[in-house]
């Protein structure tokens, strides 16, 4: 009873990663037998590795959880409860995804495990031949019978003459566990609490289902929205207890209590819930199902379309939100601590496992007897939180109506509710969603490259030209869209009003490409596939197949028309003969000739296609279908489209429409991409610049930043001869920093993709609400347009114009939250108290954790390279380290073939994760890039590699794995292109140490690489605050640019500033001579920038005065007055060191 209480309160504890590690950190600091290598180990590395392999890595970790485990240490097994939580969780997940798809199928295997018994043990053991044996635990078992027999039973009895090695041999019986759950919809009846009409699914520790059926018929298949209730393999902790009046359920986080005697509906006179919010504070709040009470602290979710917006007032509370026809849809975490999602009467699916699809199920109004005595407090919304219905829809739902627009539940309805009781523990809820509902797709690698996109009737040969002018530009592109001017279109019927036998607009729905524009569409395909671009191409499906398409005579046969009457094919999303046909005749086709995703460009009503079936939409379902369509086989499935309402998250990605490009416009989309992760929807794509009209340049840069480290990029715009957002269309003073995004967007590859994997297995997305991560602080709350971007770093895209009188957004407000020291990513700028800072065209806040190592795409060898690289598994990275004075840091890169499901199948080696760390020990650097972890048939075996240690003096010295190599002079424009040899060199501009590995490494073994410093790595002239050397550099490098380009308007000459033109080399004079670094740095913060400001006040004669305070602002004259010098000064001795 007490071990079973023990495990029971380690489970089940709410985590708290960060003091874990401090505690058991400290606590082996106070043992004589732990090694403080290991115990660093540990520190730097545990949030990099899944718990098994941290349990079977050579540290102090599998030794003491054993011993722990084996003599009921209290004390060890306290300080260990979250590794022990942690490994728990990672073990049942992936007990869960090995299951077989099949369970039946599944047949006997053998598992091995070693023993090393003392010989006195051994000889009672053999007295319990064919009896029952128990083991405390199986983390060293293995399929392997040799690793358990040579690496473990036979040392145990070689090493020690008293104890005896024992291998086990055991069969797992798979049908054992198959015979408990066959419908892996539902969890095993331990978990099911019947009372009366109630039925209570314990589906977790915080997520309960609540139904309530008056002839007591429950339903355990697959809906709209539900996938498999099998949250985790095993039933979750719970208690039951009755008295005469009530029924009480207990987890550790919520408490049920019941009217056993209840006669109708969940209501507050009958049921309460109550969520423990924070268990350790002791805050609890009560779910007294008070209708819309739920709503309350919800924190929010998405909508359909942005279409037509221009501001940031679009209403996402959906209590407020006017359209409908918006899906308008919460989040399933909420401040307050709890969430209710209603699956009642939700479209239900039937039993195909090859294309499953909806039943078409209608439900007859309640007796208005039960209608009428509900009072008006009392009435829980049928479906629409806003509940704005008719009466019509809402009879289909069997719910209550009463005018002009109340659609309400009846006292005897039928209930299927999902309560998330998860308090703040923001992530486990989205990870319990997803496994509810279905898993958050990983996207194909390309979609996380470069779009482009315009609504132009575009000819073949332009399309071409267009590409080509991506590679004069050196501009990537991984994605070709084409609008719906690639198939037969009737602008001139339009015009007059025409529309076609569906009633549609004419021409606007089309599947036959316009010969006149793609005469030979295969060759074109075939083409771009050459170059390795993915094609998309716009749908508008409303009309069905009319007369005028190719394959109306086959569809017209297929439906059962004769093609003679020239009748058009009707559209019937909802008849499974249809939709199979269109795919089979029209739309695979297509897709066998080049067609890789489809634009779902519904704009067509949301009403009315559906056939009638309740809480169904056509934008959900087309993207079911078009996504789940048969013809995908083993391809990765993509589509882009709308949002259709809560469960959509399974088919990515999104379109959010036609927005009227402004600043406000702008600053409403970081907040709603984030937002978007509370339901799952990960992957919004937006029009970047807007849609309707041309933006202004500097409004179109922020987007593009935006757009950078967004979920998808892609650029798209309307028809009009003034709108394009090809970037070389712009001002070329603005195409640089244009392009400069693009490339970078293009080079985050790798980091997006892994983090596309963390959220395949997680549920959270790229783009991610800071709350998730720190729920208790009320910044996490405010900073609504900050957000998270991977695991490892934080963005706030700007979102508003520049002050003209000093060229600098001011004060910008960003959050550091508090556990980290922050770098920004392009200037190596620290974070600081301060949560105002300032900003140039140029600059954006993007920070990452001190000590992280992002992997990046290395500049490719040529312009032609640039296309179609996304869809490419690296054989080259770019190991961008922030160092930002930390003493270690960490990173890691998934792999797949990135097409195909195969990720998705755990029972064999599909994919590939490489990790890296690098720790510093006095002025010596050691980087490790560790074996591969898992392989796949496509998988490089060897690897090339550039790694940037930013923010650091230069080496005296680099070895890899103990072989010295070269020093090279920089040359930005090289880089690793044009030689064999590994080597190193350095860049002052930007402080770095680059390590050039052009001798492909194998990915199956480890790299080491040792750097010996010229100087500390927290050396103040490192890392300065509140602005780094970088910044400052780049700026004086603007500011002598800006002068230059007042020649012949109000000529200055540079007679009056040679110390701004000495501070704006800088960067160079220590590139060309990297010895002198510490000295240039000293020279730079102690003499130039003191002088270049004085030059700027007082020396340079005839400057315009706006010129003038633009350029004292943008250099931050402010800190080199003379009172700042002192503070400099103050330091300069120490920096020397």
């Amino acid at each position: 009873m007490y071990t079973q209480l023990l495990k029971k309160a380690l489970l089940e504890i709410e985590d708290d990663d960060r003091k874990f590690l401090k505690d058991l950190a400290e606590y082996c600091r106070e043992q004589d037998d732990i090694l403080e290598d290991q115990i660093k180990q540990v520190e730097n590395e545990y949030r990099n590795h899944t718990p098994i392999w941290c349990y079977t890595a050579e540290t102090f970790i599998y030794p003491m959880l054993n011993r722990g485990l084996r003599l009921m240490d209290i004390n060890i097994i306290l300080k260990m409860g979250c590794f022990i939580r942690h490994l728990h969780q990672h073990i049942q997940n992936l007990y869960h995804k090995q299951q077989p798809e099949n369970m039946n199928t599944a047949t006997p295997f053998k598992v091995y495990r070693d023993q090393g018994l003392a010989l006195e043990d051994f000889e009672k053991m053999k007295n319990s031949i064919n009896q029952l044996m128990s083991f405390n635990n199986f983390l060293s078992t293995s399929l392997n019978q040799n690793i358990s027999f040579q690496k473990f039973a036979r040392p145990a009895a070689f090493n020690d003459p008293n104890k005896v090695g024992i291998l086990f041999i055991m069969t797992i019986d798979p049908d054992v566990f198959i015979t408990a759950t066959k419908n892996l919809l539902l969890l095993t009846s331990a978990s099911i609490i019947y009372e009366g009409q109630a039925r209570f699914t314990i589906l977790s520790a915080q997520l309960i289902r609540l139904e309530w059926s008056l002839t007591n018929e429950f339903f355990d298949g697959k809906t709209w929205l539900v996938q498999s209730r099998q949250i985790q393999p095993i039933p979750p902790s719970f208690t039951v207890t009755r008295n005469d009046t009530h029924l009480r359920i207990d987890t550790n986080f919520i408490t049920l209590e019941y009217l056993r005697n209840a006669t109708t509906t969940f209501s507050q006179h009958n049921i309460r819930v109550t969520i423990r919010v924070n268990v350790i504070k002791g805050e609890t709040v009560v779910w007294n199902a008070i209708p819309g009470e739920e709503y309350d602290g919800n924190l929010l979710g998405t909508l359909r379309t942005l279409d037509g917006s221009r501001d940031s007032k679009l209403e996402l509370d959906c209590r407020n939100q006017p359209l409908n026809d918006l899906h308008c849809t919460y989040g399933v975490i909420s401040r307050r601590g709890y969430v209710l999602i209603d699956d009642t009467h939700r479209p239900q699916f039937d039993n195909d496992s090859r294309w499953p699809w909806i039943i078409n199920k209608q439900y007859s109004p309640p007796d208005s007897r039960h209608c009428q005595i509900v009072s008006i407090e009392e009435r829980r919304n049928c479906g629409s939180s806003n509940n704005n219905i008719n009466q019509y829809e809402c009879e289909l739902r069997g719910c209550c109506f009463i005018f002009p627009s109340s659609c309400f539940y009846s006292l005897q309805s039928q209930q299927d509710l999902y309560l998330f009781g998860h308090g703040h523990a923001y992530s486990q809820a989205l990870f319990e969603f997803t496994r509810l509902t279905g898993s958050i797709p990983l996207p194909p690698r390309y979609i996380f490259g470069i779009f482009f996109s315009r609504y132009w009737a575009y000819a073949e040969y332009e399309e071409r030209q267009i590409i080509t002018e991506y590679i004069q530009h050196d501009i990537p592109l991984d994605v070709l869209v084409i609008d719906m001017d690639w198939h037969k279109t009737f602008y001139k019927l339009l015009s007059n009003g025409t529309q076609d036998q569906a009633d549609q607009e004419i021409g606007w729905t089309g599947y036959t490409f316009d010969k006149h524009l793609f005469p030979n569409p295969v060759k074109f395909f075939q083409w771009c596939k050459q170059l390795g671009l993915k094609n998309a191409l716009n749908l508008h499906p409303a009309s069905g197949i009319q007369p005028w398409e190719e394959k109306y005579t086959a569809m017209a046969y297929a439906m059962g028309i004769d093609p003679s009457t020239a009748h058009y094919v009707p559209f019937n999303v909802t008849d499974k003969h249809y939709s199979s046909s269109l795919s089979d005749i029209v739309l695979n086709p297509l897709q066998q000739a080049g067609v890789d995703l489809w634009w779902l460009d519904w704009q067509q009503g949301e009403k009315g296609w559906m056939n009638n079936i309740p809480y169904t939409n056509p934008t959900f379902w087309l993207n079911h279908i078009f996504f789940t369509d048969p013809h995908h086989q083993d391809r990765r499935a993509v589509i882009l489209h709308r949002w259709g309402g809560l469960g959509n998250h399974r088919y990515q990605v999104g379109f959010s429409g036609d927005v009227v490009p402004s600043w406000d416009a702008l600053s409403f989309q970081p907040r709603f991409t984030a937002t978007a992760a509370n339901v799952g929807y990960g992957y919004w794509s937006h029009d970047l610049g807007g849609h309707t009209e041309e933006p202004d340049p500097e409004l179109y840069i922020r987007w593009i930043q935006w757009g950078t480290f967004s979920p998808m990029f892609r650029t798209h715009c309307t028809k009009n001869a003034n709108n394009d957002r090809r970037l070389w269309t712009f001002p070329w003073i603005y195409q640089n920093n244009l392009a400069r995004f693009a490339r970078l967007r293009q080079a985050l590859i790798p980091y997006l993709y892994t983090a596309a994997r963390h959220t395949y297995d997680s549920g959270l997305s790229i783009v991610l609400p800071l709350y998730y991560y720190y729920p208790e602080h009320d910044e996490a709350y405010s900073y609504s347009n900050q957000y998270y971007f991977g695991q490892n770093i934080f963005v706030s895209p700007i979102t508003q114009p520049i002050n003209i009188t000093t060229g600098l957004v001011h004060n910008w407000p960003i959050w550091f939250p508090p556990d980290f020291q922050w770098v920004n990513f392009f200037t190596s700028d620290l974070s600081s108290t301060s949560t105002m800072k300032s900003f140039t065209i140029d600059e954006m806040p993007v920070y990452a954790q001190v000590g992280s190592i992002i992997p990046l795409l290395p500049e490719p060898k040529s312009h032609r390279e640039r296309i179609g690289r996304a869809q490419q598994i690296p054989q080259s990275l770019l190991l961008y380290t922030l160092i930002g004075g930390s003493s270690k840091g960490s990173g890691y890169v998934y792999d797949d073939d990135g097409s195909t499901t195969a990720y998705q199948d755990s029972s064999r080696s599909t994919s590939a994760i490489t990790r890296f760390y690098y720790t510093v020990s006095v002025n010596t650097l050691q980087f490790t890039i560790l074996p591969a972890s898992g392989s796949f048939p496509t998988f490089p075996t060897s690897r090339t590699y550039e790694i940037q240690l930013r923010g650091i003096f230069p080496a005296t010295n680099v070895l890899i794995n103990n072989v010295n190599i070269s020093f090279e002079p920089f040359n930005e424009l090289i880089n690793s292109q044009n030689s064999i040899t590994n080597s190193y060199t350095y860049d002052g501009s930007t402080l770095s140490i680059i390590i050039y590995i052009r001798q492909a490494v194998s990915t199956s073994e480890l790299v080491e690489i040792e750097v010996e410093l010229s100087g500390s790595i927290s050396n103040p002239l490192l890392v300065r605050t509140p602005i780094s050397f970088i910044s400052l550099l780049n700026r004086c490098q603007s500011a002598k640019a800006r002068l230059d380009y007042e020649w012949g308007i109000r000529t200055v000459y540079m007679d009056d500033y040679p110390l701004l033109l000495d501070a704006a080399a800088t960067g160079l004079r220590i590139t060309h001579k990297p010895s002198t670094a510490k000295r240039e740095l000293n020279a730079f913060y102690n003499k130039r920038m003191p002088g270049a400001c004085n030059e700027l006040t007082t020396k340079i004669d005839n400057i315009d005065p706006s010129i003038r305070n633009i350029l004292l602002a943008q250099l931050q004259c402010n800190l080199f007055t003379k009172k700042k010098l002192n503070e400099i000064w103050n330091f300069k001795k120490s920096s020397r060191n």
